[in-house]
């Protein structure tokens, strides 16, 4: 049983406090709010990993305190605002041989790791461009929508295709009071292209991925219940539409409703060293996007 502390208890706080306590792996010895004294967590010896839950410009902070007094960490995303930040939380967890893992709840879907292994076999040809979106109303006044939700879906393509072979840039759709509510994300790299759509505009909720190949299409969906994820294969016939197009039409049923529950099954495996941490990537998702918001392109 890992003893471990909840940092943060808002919104996202008290849903993060719900699944904590049904993984059976897990003892929550405390909670700490704003007006907690966090002293109190790090000088306590039975407590062995926190969750850090507070709001992007307190995260730093905080993760470097955790990682000074010897907590092993899981922290939301983004894991920093700056790469030195990101970077210098990296080598500290090294230092000091502890587990830091950032939660890009996503890639924990069951949904998209089956997309992977559909993409890894070959079932819809060459990966040839990507099209995604992570669009809701509200949110608002905490910071650049490339942060909030960009992160995200950077995780996300991260599953398909290394990061660090795109080429990135940006445009700003809507900026209110010097903030960036809806935009786009666009890359591409060895023939692969794609974007990513953001807004915290949209009166509604829609999150997408749509994986293009050579010989098929997949397309992610977690709002739409029980065929959260379908693939279809086609012929290319001069003037021919679906569905007299031959080819083959998968279902993937998939609850995509408690995706933290598989959060905190991997950060238990990474703590137990049974599989790898995330961090790196949250290093090189940190990177990309400070190089956007400082308007240059990630290369």
């Amino acid at each position: 049983m890992v003893n471990i502390s909840l940092i943060g208890h808002g919104y996202w706080g008290t849903i993060l406090e719900k699944y904590i306590k049904a993984d059976g792996h897990f003892s929550l010895k405390c909670i700490c709010n704003s007006k907690s004294d966090l002293n109190e967590v790090w000088v306590d010896d039975d407590i062995d990993a926190v969750v850090i839950a507070v709001r992007n410009e307190k995260r730093y902070p905080i993760t470097k305190m955790a990682l000074e007094s010897g907590k092993n960490v899981l922290s939301e995303k983004p894991l920093a605002l700056t790469s030195v930040e990101a970077e210098n939380l990296r080598n500290l967890a090294n230092l000091h041989s502890l587990v830091l893992v950032v939660n890009y709840t996503f890639t924990f879907s069951k949904g998209l790791q089956r997309a992977v292994k559909w993409v890894r076999d070959g079932k819809i040809g060459i990966l040839l461009g990507i099209d995604m979106c992570i669009n809701h109303l509200g949110k608002f006044g905490g910071g650049s929508v490339y942060w909030i939700l960009g992160s995200h879906m950077l995780s996300v393509l991260g599953m398909f295709i290394p990061l660090e072979s795109l080429v990135y840039g940006k445009r700003d759709v809507v900026v209110y009071n010097n903030s960036v509510e809806t935009g786009v994300i666009f890359f591409e790299g060895f023939g692969f292209k794609g974007q990513i759509t953001l807004s915290l505009n949209y009166p509604g909720k829609e999150v997408k991925v749509v994986l293009y190949g050579s010989d098929g299409t997949i397309v992610y969906n977690p709002n739409r219940g029980g065929d959260s994820l379908s693939l279809r294969t086609y012929e290319r016939k001069t003037w021919v539409i679906d569905p007299e197009i031959p080819g083959e039409h998968l279902i993937y049923a998939q609850d995509e409703t408690n995706n933290l529950k598989y959060t905190f099954e991997y950060f238990y495996k990474v703590l137990k060293g049974e599989t790898a941490s995330n961090v790196d990537t949250a290093v090189t998702i940190t990177k990309i996007l400070e190089d956007l918001s400082n308007g240059k392109p990630y290369r």
